[in-house]
């Protein structure tokens, strides 16, 4: 059976635009669509302050470009890291001939561990150019281009000058 718009919901709705409460609080609070409510406000005479719903909206736009930003922040460290663990000795596990556990360290990772490590430095370099460009527009995507061209050609040496002949193996 249909749920009809009461008369109880009618008044609830006056007293909770009277609150200030936006009209998407009012849907949720009352358990009716965005659109449902609108008609019935308009129906009732009742306008939502267009001024408050476009300040919510600019503070919650800087809330979600301070968030980008950080995560952006986490992205470049982490990249960081991986960059710096592809290149600095590398700790190897292993059984001999006889079954005995064995270890060496080795001045760099073998060429697959550097592989991957580049691969999750380029990730998160290229996560992070991305939420550089939500931000930046169009003028900031072909700088974000240019340093992903920079960025991947100096990747490309770097996996050259650790890999030896594997370089190949990382798309050069």
């Amino acid at each position: 059976m249909a749920r009809t718009f009461s008369a109880e919901d009618e008044e609830r709705l006056r007293q909770l635009h009277a609150d200030g409460v936006s009209r998407n609080e009012i849907a949720r609070q009352l358990e009716w669509s965005v659109a449902t409510i609108s008609n019935h406000a308009n129906r009732l005479g009742l306008a939502f302050d267009r001024e408050a719903t476009r300040a919510a909206t600019d503070a919650r736009q800087v809330d979600l470009r301070e968030r980008r930003a950080r995560i952006q922040e986490q992205l470049l460290d982490l990249a960081e890291r991986t960059i710096e663990r592809a290149q600095t000795r590398y700790l190897v596990h292993g059984f001999s001939h006889t079954g005995e556990s064995v270890a060496e360290w080795l001045q760099q990772p073998p060429a697959r561990e550097t592989k991957d490590f580049t691969l999750a430095a380029s990730s998160a370099l290229t996560s992070a150019l991305k939420l550089a460009q939500v931000d930046a527009g169009d003028t900031g995507r072909e700088e974000a281009q240019g340093l992903l061209r920079t960025l991947g050609e100096a990747m490309t040496a770097a996996a050259r000058e650790l890999g030896g002949d594997d370089a190949d193996e990382y798309g050069s």
